[in-house]
C-alpha cells in the first residue's frame, strides 16, 4: 500500500527530457484522462525566430497540433495531442511516456537550416 506522497497520483511531476533549443515547459504538462489528451507549452530557445515544421509523437499519444508553428526567440506555443482517439485510453493516476520529435527550421546568413530536437514527456494522467 502507499501513502500517497510517493505515489505517481495525481499532482505527481510531469517532466521533459532531452529538448535543447525548442522546450517543453514542464509546468504546463498535462495528460486529460477524462478526455484523453496530452496538452503542453514549448518555447523557442533558438535564439532566433524558427518556423516548426514536423512534429511527430510515439507512445501514449500519436497525433499532434500547434497553435503556431513560427516563434520568434522566447515566444510559446500551445501543444495538444490526442484530438481524437490518437492518446492511450488512461485513468486518472496512470503513467503516460510520449516520445516527441520537434522539426524547425532557422534563417542564417547563408539560408535555412533544418534541425530536428527529439525529446520524452513522462507523467501521470489527471
Amino acid at each position: 500500500w502507499q501513502l500517497g506522497i510517493f505515489g505517481g497520483g495525481p499532482g505527481a511531476v510531469n517532466t521533459a527530457h532531452g529538448f535543447s533549443k525548442i522546450k517543453v515547459l514542464e509546468p504546463s504538462i498535462k495528460f486529460d484522462a477524462t478526455a484523453d489528451v496530452l496538452n503542453f507549452s514549448v518555447v523557442n530557445g533558438a535564439g532566433t525566430p524558427i518556423t516548426i515544421t514536423a512534429v511527430t509523437a510515439s507512445g501514449d499519444c500519436t497525433a499532434i497540433t500547434l497553435a503556431d508553428t513560427s516563434l520568434t526567440p522566447g515566444e510559446t506555443t500551445w501543444v495538444a495531442a490526442g484530438a481524437g482517439t490518437s492518446c492511450s485510453d488512461l485513468n486518472s493516476g496512470d503513467p503516460f511516456t510520449v516520445t516527441l520529435s520537434i522539426t524547425y527550421q532557422q534563417k542564417v546568413a547563408t539560408g535555412t537550416v533544418s534541425h530536428t530536437e527529439t525529446g520524452v514527456i513522462r507523467g501521470t494522467a489527471e
